[in-house]
């Protein structure tokens, strides 16, 4: 069956997305090092990370010895352990991780759910204490600790990210043309030499922990301790001022200053810049107003977005956002033009200013856009004012070159608090709400109030109903990816078959709404035949055509048991007197893992019927080496993840070019997913892998048409 149904298994990489180059899509590779754990227990564990969009590669690990030497080889994501201590015990594990400042979850495995050693567990410094009997709350568990290490992992790059541009600003302060100075309080712990020359000092030695205001001259010092003060207490993170300051020589002059938020030796100061009056002047134009309608612009909007956001962190402080988006904008702006437009804008610009108070802000961030951020907390409030400003707007009349003119618009409002994530995905929320009302209601022209959606435990049940209602109705399509020579001749073109669902009105839905969905095997078996049979059927088309295709075809873990399987497929063959060599199933490495016994009977029967069989996922589980040795496979497919890897120089190549010539020194033919872009090509090419397959060669299209001929 098809790798985008997710029934099967989670290997719906970039080759079955839109778009695989948005990061969003990409699985996450993740590194597990298990500990006193069989196979048996393992392999379930990959299961259910996969299930999960989850692209896990475990180690299985016996010893201290081989323990410290996996933890100098790379950085691991996972540590899961067993209660049943051997020669490792749990112990040594997380004195070593502490000793080595190894910042790795350990999640304990226990037979039943057992309160004495889960508080044992923890106590000793385990992250968890799951039961395998709860694979649900065990997912939840391995899902958390993934999160909170990526977090952790963030923010110590953020840090890091943070010293280095901090050492870049120091630099770009030496040399600016510009007087800057830092301040501490009120005095002075940074001047650059420009500031220096400006205040006539040779060098900043005699201006260092100064207090600033002796620079200004006695009847201005006043203002500007009210102003730091305001400026400290308004939490803004920018201001401009004049001011008249003092040499040292006593000579005074009018100095220009922009205030501004920032860090200097790893402390928050205030940072003040001195510019020439003509730049002075400009910002202050460019800092408040756009220029069509009066509004404040773009930039002191965001601005003032992150101070909103800001304050209600502390809470007390909420507010609400409505973002006012011009209905058909584009339409309206290819009939009537700019000009027309700036009349529309300046029109709508006067509406929000007679029924928004002036205590509230009001922007105009691009041309189709307005924006309110309404400081009151009610969202009720808000959601009353934006019917009336919609209203309004629809109402209004506007002349534009003699026309009379209607416009409307569609307003998402958002709830600004202190839960309310950064400024940009506010805006992104508000916006959501606002573009989803052209979808429901006619092109717009109305409010909406944007609301987290939860994933609801119901959600399983309706999309078990919905692929139901699909398979009754037919509503699937297939899609082919070619899977294209790299160093093996072939004597076929091959492409792997993937699978995507229609809705009602035949638009294609992304395969990953198949992954919440829980194993339900008739469901599973059903699918599965579907696409066999209409992937063999348009196989013998193209074998009619004179094309010698050769299909690769997913089997999940529940078609996999189907003893009805191999008969139904036999009668098949016959039916459309296809040459079974021209048929690949694919068998997850999992699945064949978890039972091993009833895949080697499935491929037995599949080899007498001459078909061939290749394993997905190759590389993942602890038990892939016995996988291989235990099933006749003509084709291993590499999981994506050492594709990945190799793609971001996270994996030594040695590694991956060992298991590439062991595969084909036992004359099975390795398969690459995966492929985006060029930089793995090379690497790809030197380690003897034999067929590439990902969206550098071509996405998943409707057609079996990739030119192997040129490529």
């Amino acid at each position: 069956m098809s790798d985008s149904t997710g029934l099967s298994s989670a290997d719906t990489h970039a080759e079955s997305t839109e778009d695989s180059r948005d990061p969003r899509r990409l699985r996450k590779n993740v590194h597990i090092l298990f500990l006193g754990l069989a196979s048996s227990e393992t392999d379930p564990v990959i299961t259910l990370l996969r299930s999960a969009r989850i692209a896990p590669r475990g180690r299985q690990i016996e010893h201290e010895k081989d323990f410290l030497e996996a933890l100098s080889e790379r950085s691991w994501d996972l540590i899961i352990c067993s209660p049943n201590e051997g020669e490792l015990k749990n112990n040594r594990v997380l004195h070593h991780l502490l000793r080595l400042d190894k910042d790795i979850p350990v999640i304990q495995l226990t037979d039943e759910l057992d309160c004495g050693r889960m508080a044992r567990g923890l106590k000793e410094g385990m992250r968890a204490v799951v039961s395998k009997q709860d694979p649900e709350l065990l997912l939840l568990t391995l899902q958390q600790e993934l999160i909170s290490l990526e977090h952790r992992r963030s923010l110590r790059m953020a840090k890091a990210r943070l010293s280095d541009a901090e050492r870049r600003c120091q630099q770009l302060m030496d040399v600016s043309s510009n007087g800057i100075v830092c301040l501490d309080g009120d005095r002075i712990m940074y001047a650059n030499p420009c500031f220096c020359h400006l205040f006539g000092y040779n060098d900043d030695r005699q201006l260092i922990n100064q207090p600033f205001e002796h620079l200004m001259i006695t009847e201005d010092r006043e203002e500007l301790t009210e102003q730091l003060r305001a400026f400290k207490d308004a939490r803004r993170k920018d201001m401009l001022m004049q001011l008249s300051a003092e040499r040292s020589d006593g000579s005074n002059f009018v100095a220009n200053l922009e205030m501004q938020e920032a860090r200097f030796n790893d402390k928050p100061c205030v940072q003040l810049t001195i510019r020439p009056d003509r730049q002075f002047r400009e910002l202050q134009q460019a800092a408040q107003q756009d220029l069509v309608t009066g509004l404040h612009n773009r930039q002191f909007l965001e601005q003032s977005l992150e101070d909103a956001v800001q304050n209600a962190l502390d809470g007390g402080h909420d507010c609400n956002m409505l973002y006012i988006s011009i209905d058909q904008y584009n339409i309206i702006r290819s009939e009537i033009g700019f000009e027309g437009c700036d009349q529309v804008a300046r029109d709508i610009a006067d509406i929000l200013r007679q029924y928004v108070n002036r205590a509230h802000l009001i922007a105009r961030p691009s041309d189709d856009i307005f924006v309110v951020i309404y400081r009151d907390p009610s969202p009720d409030k808000s959601m009353r004012l934006a019917r009336k400003l919609c209203g309004t707007i629809a109402d209004n009349t506007s002349t534009v070159n003699g026309t009379l003119l209607h416009v409307t618009c569609s307003i998402g409002v958002t709830t600004i608090n202190d839960n309310s994530p950064g400024p940009d995905e506010v805006v992104a929320r508000a916006r959501m709400a606002s573009e989803s009302l052209r979808d429901r209601q006619n092109g717009g022209n109305g409010v909406k109030l944007y609301a987290i959606e939860t994933q609801m435990t119901s959600s399983d049940s309706k999309t078990v109903r919905m692929l139901r209602e699909a398979v009754k109705d037919q509503r699937f399509r297939l899609l082919f990816q070619p899977v294209v020579a790299l160093h093996q001749e072939t004597d076929a073109n091959h492409y792997e078959v993937l699978l995507r669902l229609l809705d009602p009105e035949n638009r294609e839905i992304s395969p990953n709404i198949f992954l919440a969905t829980v194993d339900h095997a008739d469901l599973s078996i059903t699918m599965d035949r579907w696409v066999i049979r209409e992937s063999l059927q348009q196989l013998r088309t193209e074998l009619e055509k004179g094309h010698r295709n050769r299909l690769f075809i997913t089997i999940t873990g529940s078609t996999l048991r189907d003893k009805e399987l191999v008969p139904w497929l036999s009668d098949i063959l016959r039916e459309f007197r296809l040459p079974a060599d021209r048929i690949v199933f694919q068998l997850s490495e999992t699945d064949i893992s978890s039972q091993l016994q009833t895949a080697v009977e499935f491929t037995h029967a599949i080899k007498e019927l001459h078909c061939r069989i290749c394993i997905k996922h190759f590389g993942t589980s602890t038990s892939y080496r016995e996988v291989a040795k235990a099933i006749a496979a003509d084709y291993i497919k590499i999981d994506g993840s050492y594709v990945q890897d190799l793609a971001n120089g996270n994996s030594l190549d040695n590694s991956f070019n060992k298991m590439v010539e062991q595969l084909n020194s036992s004359r099975r033919i390795t398969i690459a997913p995966l492929v985006e872009g060029t930089k793995v090509m090379s690497k790809l090419w030197k380690s003897g892998v034999n067929l590439i397959q990902g969206y550098y060669l071509q996405p998943p299209r409707e057609h079996m048409d990739y030119d192997f001929f040129e490529h």
